[in-house]
């Protein structure tokens, strides 16, 4: 009789796939959390919007003067502070509605103290051409040039009557945003103070509201098979009650009962409860261990 030959079938790999990563929540650190909490958004917005106004009426002050003059009383400054007028509002409703971060504020704290450097320039030159209104920063023969090529809307009446009225209200204009740009610096000052207030606070321990034991408290002893008291019997010996909680004056809990003891094996026979006085027998059997 022929054996079959168990013949090995080879054993095909199970190809591993790799574990696919996990993509990583990106975890905004606590402190912006914080600076977003106190950084006051609808202020900061108001504060936006009203520097947007003042530079459009800078600017429209600057368009109105060139065209009736475009040597006599003006250097133009309305035009190029205007341009750090746009950048420091444009910044400033950003980090109210899109960038709330404080890296952001920072970045508009910068811009605001720029803008206000340019501010105060408008406000000097604009009072100074509004006390010399024929000042002219240019040469002798533009200045007294003829009518057609000073201003589109050039006369002398259009000077005095729109002219310098349009540098008081740009010297306005400009006074209100210095003091925009005043107020968005103590913006930041003050919420920077808040947060700082709110991380040391964060940083102080708080009080432990953890009870402790009063020391008129008992600890029940603790008891090993070798140590356990034992009777004449041979049977182990309950320990005592201890309290566990401080005695109560007229209440009968956590007290031990009153127990009557044979005088002849000392063992418990009677116990007498401590509520209604009533005695319980108690009797204890040996029993044979087979």
């Amino acid at each position: 009789m022929l054996t079959p030959i168990p013949v090995v079938q080879p054993v095909v790999p199970v190809e591993i796939q790799p574990p696919i990563p996990t993509p990583l929540i990106p975890v905004e650190p606590t402190a912006n959390l914080l600076w977003k909490k106190k950084f006051p958004t609808i202020f900061s917005g108001i504060l936006a919007f009203l520097q947007y106004g003042m530079t459009v009426v800078i600017i429209g002050c600057e368009i109105g003067s060139v065209l009736i003059d475009v040597f006599t009383a003006t250097i133009y400054v309305g035009f190029w502070a205007s341009i750090f007028f746009v950048s420091a509002w444009i910044s400033q409703a950003s980090s109210t509605c899109c960038c709330r971060g404080r890296p952001c504020a920072t970045y508009t704290l910068i811009n605001q103290c720029i803008a206000l450097v340019f501010a105060a320039c408008i406000i000097g030159f604009d009072a100074y051409f509004i006390s010399y209104p024929t000042t002219c920063f240019f040469s002798t023969n533009i200045c007294t040039s003829s009518s057609y090529t000073r201003g589109v809307f050039y006369s002398v009446r259009n000077f005095y009557d729109v002219k310098i009225p349009l540098i008081k209200g740009q010297l306005a204009a400009a006074s209100v945003m210095f003091v925009l740009c005043l107020i968005s610096i103590a913006l930041y000052i003050f919420t920077a103070m808040s947060v700082y207030r709110a991380n040391k606070l964060s940083t102080t321990s708080p009080p432990s509201n953890q009870y402790t034991l009063s020391s008129t408290t008992t600890v029940p002893p603790t008891y090993s098979p070798s140590t356990l008291p034992v009777g004449p019997d041979g049977l182990v010996t309950a320990p005592p009650a201890v309290n566990v909680r401080q005695a109560k004056p007229g209440s009968p809990l956590y007290h031990r009962p009153m127990i009557h003891l044979d005088t002849v094996d000392h063992h418990t026979n009677d116990l007498i409860c401590p509520t209604c006085s009533s005695t319980i027998a108690l009797t204890l059997e040996k029993k044979a261990v087979w």
